[in-house]
C-alpha cells in the first residue's frame, strides 16, 4: 500500500523523506520488521527506542515511525515524527488491512472483571447458530477452532486488525473482544468499528497505570463516549450492568441504542427467579417481550451476572432464543476462571484468576453460597503493580475464607516477601493471627509448597480456592519467566498422593 494512502489524514505530523513509497506491511517489534515495512518505534527509553530502529532498519524498514528524532543523522529511509505513533498506527493498520471490523459484528467488552468469561459465553451462543465465533482477549486470538497466543488482553492495533481480517476471511460474522483500560488509554482500538459494546462493571484495578479510579474509568467510558458513539454501524447499541454505579455514564450516553441488565427489576434483562448449587446454575430469565430459561454448569452468582450480559447483548443482536439457550448450556467457562481441578477426598479444588479486590470478593461470595464445610483460599499479590489493593486482598481473605493461606504470585522484580508482609497486614488488621488455629492464617512463600499444604489439609466438603494466576502457566519471577500452572501442581501432588486427579 502507498504511504501517502496509509497516513494521510494524521495529525501533527513531520515527514523527512518521500511519501511515495510502497509499504509491505506494518511493525512495532524490531524483531519482525520484514523489507519495506513501516516501523512504529514505541519504545519509552530513548536509548531502547534508538536500538530498536537501528534494528528495524537493519532487517529493511523503508519508513520510520518516532515521536522524536534523537539520532545525530537523518536515516536513508523516509522519517516520520508524530506526537501519538500508536494512534497513527491504528490508523495506518486499519487502512493497509482493509477495515475488517467493517466486515463483522464485533462486540467490545470492558470492565473490571467478567470480561473473559463474557467473550466465551458470547462465542458459544453465537456457535450455535451454526456459525464461527472470534475472541480476542487475555487468552489469546481464537478464528473458529484455531488459537492464536498473545501477550496482551487487548492486542496492539496492528495485531488486533491483522486478527479480525484472517477472521473475515475464515467466514466469522461476529466477535467478542475484551477491551481494556489500557487498550483504550494508549488507543489501540481507535480506529474499530464497534457493533455493540458490553460494561460489566468497575473496581479496583491498574491504579499503578491510570493512577486513580476516576482516571480508570474515564479510560473505559471512551469506548462509550467516544468509540461507539462514532460507529458506522446504523444501529449501534451499548449494554451495561444496571447495578453498577458507574454504568449510569453508560446509560446516560446519547448517540446510541441502550440496554440494562442485572438483578434488579429495573433492567432491561433480569432473573425472574435462579437457583446456584455445585450443578451450576438454573434461571429464568426476563427478556423484553419473553422469559427464557436457562441451564449453565458455571458457577455462582457473578457468573449469573456474565450470563445475564451475555443475553443482553444477544437480545440487542436479535441472537434466537434457541441460540442463547444452547450457547448458554454448553459454554463450560474460560479456562482459569473458576475452573474445577480435582474432587480429591470430598473436598473441591478450583483455580481462578481473581487477582484483584473484587474479583477475589466476588469469587468467595460465589463458594460461600454453595455452603462449603471450609473454604480454603491460595491467594497472593503480584509485584510492580498496585500496591494499594495489596492490604485490601489481604482484609477480603480475612473476613471471607475460612483458612487463608497467603503465598507468593508474580513477585516479578520485587521481594517476595515484601509483598507478603503488605498482604498480612490486611490479615492482621481483620483481626486473625499468624498461625492460630481459630480466627488464623498462614503463610507460604513458596507457592507450590502452599498448594501441597492446602490440599493436605482438605477434608470432606471443603473448598479450595488457588487464586491469581488462573490460565496462566508461568511464574515471574526477576524478569524471568518459569513454567508454573497451578492446575498442574495440583494434579502432580495428588498423583504422588496416588489420590484421584479427576474433577
Amino acid at each position: 500500500m502507498n504511504l501517502d494512502a496509509l497516513i494521510s489524514g494524521g495529525v501533527d505530523l513531520r515527514v523527512n523523506g518521500s511519501l511515495d513509497a510502497d509499504i509491505t506491511g506494518i511493525a512495532y517489534d524490531s524483531r519482525r520488521v520484514e523489507p519495506g515495512n513501516i516501523f512504529f518505534a514505541l519504545a519509552r527509553d530513548p536509548e531502547q527506542n534508538q536500538s530498536n530502529i537501528n534494528q528495524a532498519l537493519s532487517r529493511g524498514a523503508r519508513v520510520v515511525v518516532v515521536r522524536k528524532w534523537s539520532g545525530t543523522a537523518r536515516p536513508a529511509a523516509t522519517l516520520i515524527e508524530c506526537a501519538q505513533p500508536r494512534h497513527l498506527m491504528a490508523q495506518a493498520a486499519a487502512r493497509f488491512f482493509q477495515f475488517p471490523s467493517r466486515r463483522v459484528e464485533l462486540i467490545g467488552i470492558t470492565g473490571t472483571s467478567g470480561k473473559t468469561t463474557s467473550t466465551y459465553l458470547l462465542a458459544s451462543i453465537f456457535e450455535a447458530l451454526g456459525e464461527p465465533a472470534g475472541i480476542i482477549g487475555t487468552l489469546g486470538i481464537r478464528v473458529g477452532n484455531r488459537h492464536i497466543p498473545t501477550e496482551l488482553t487487548t492486542p496492539e492495533s496492528v495485531d488486533f486488525e491483522a486478527a479480525l481480517a484472517e477472521m473475515v476471511r475464515a467466514g466469522v460474522r461476529r466477535v467478542a473482544a475484551e477491551i481494556s483500560s489500557i487498550g483504550l488509554a494508549e488507543g489501540r482500538v481507535d480506529e474499530l468499528n464497534f457493533r455493540a459494546c458490553l460494561f460489566t462493571n468497575l473496581g479496583r484495578d491498574h491504579l499503578d497505570y491510570h493512577g486513580s479510579t476516576e482516571n480508570y474509568a474515564a479510560a473505559k467510558m471512551r469506548l462509550f463516549e467516544e468509540l461507539l458513539r462514532a460507529s458506522r454501524h446504523p444501529d449501534p447499541v451499548a449494554i451495561a450492568l444496571a447495578d453498577d454505579p458507574y454504568a449510569r455514564r453508560v446509560l446516560d450516553c446519547a448517540g446510541y441504542r441502550k440496554v440494562s441488565f442485572g438483578l434488579g427489576r429495573n433492567a432491561d434483562v433480569f432473573a425472574l427467579d435462579y437457583e446456584l448449587g455445585l450443578h451450576g446454575i438454573r434461571a429464568a430469565v426476563r427478556t423484553p417481550g419473553r422469559v427464557i430459561k436457562l441451564e449453565s454448569p458455571l458457577l455462582g452468582r457473578f457468573n449469573l451476572l456474565n450470563i445475564l450480559g451475555a443475553v443482553a447483548v444477544s437480545v440487542a443482536l436479535g441472537i434466537d432464543e434457541d441460540a442463547v439457550v444452547e450457547g448458554v448450556r454448553r459454554c463450560p467457562g474460560a479456562p482459569g476462571r473458576l475452573e474445577v481441578v480435582a474432587r480429591p477426598r470430598g473436598a473441591i479444588v478450583m483455580v481462578d484468576y481473581a487477582h484483584k479486590p473484587d474479583a477475589l470478593k466476588a469469587v468467595l461470595e460465589a463458594l460461600r453460597q454453595l455452603d462449603p464445610a471450609r473454604i480454603i483460599c491460595v491467594f497472593g499479590c503480584g509485584g510492580d503493580r498496585d500496591r494499594g489493593k495489596r492490604p485490601i486482598m489481604g482484609e477480603i481473605a480475612a473476613r471471607m475464607a475460612d483458612v487463608p493461606l497467603l503465598t507468593s504470585d508474580n513477585p516479578r522484580t520485587e521481594d517476595p516477601l515484601k509483598i507478603i508482609a503488605e498482604v498480612e497486614s490486611g490479615l492482621i488488621a481483620a483481626g486473625l493471627r499468624r498461625g492460630a488455629r481459630t480466627a488464623g492464617y498462614l503463610v507460604e512463600p513458596d507457592r507450590r509448597a502452599a498448594i501441597g499444604l492446602a490440599l493436605s489439609m482438605a477434608q470432606a466438603g471443603d473448598m479450595i480456592l488457588i487464586a491469581g494466576k488462573g490460565h496462566e502457566d508461568y511464574q515471574i519471577i526477576g524478569k524471568r519467566k518459569f513454567h508454573f500452572d497451578d492446575r498442574e501442581v495440583v494434579r502432580d501432588f495428588l498423583r504422588n498422593r496416588q489420590e484421584d486427579t479427576k474433577a
